[in-house]
Parts: structure tokens; sequence; C-alpha cells
């Protein structure tokens, strides 16, 4: 069961995901052009933690 602090991070990330996608459908771009973006997001975080675990194990 997901702590208060848990689940309050949980709707805040919903909250900014859906501010989010809402500001740059009204900017123009499209739902392949968001998913790109959401692809590169996670390209980046993916990156940041291989390059942190390589850190680590150092």
């Amino acid at each position: 069961m997901p702590t208060n602090h848990e689940a309050l991070l949980r709707s805040r990330n919903e909250t900014v995901a859906r501010t989010l996608y809402r500001q740059l459908r009204g900017e123009g771009y499209t739902h392949e052009q968001i998913i790109e973006l959401s692809s590169n997001l996670l390209d980046l975080v993916t990156r940041e933690l291989r390059t942190r675990g390589c850190a680590e194990a150092r």
C-alpha cells in the first residue's frame, strides 16, 4: 500500500504530465512528436542511470 508521500508524488507527476501534454498539443505538437519527445526523455534518463551505475561500480 503506497504511503501518503508516494501517493502525493504520483498525483503530482500525473498533473505535470497532463499539463505538459496539453501545453505541447496547444503549441501544435502532433501525437507522434510527443511520443518522440517522450522517447528522448527516457533515453536521457537511461543514459544518466547507466553512467551513475558505472561510476558507483568503481
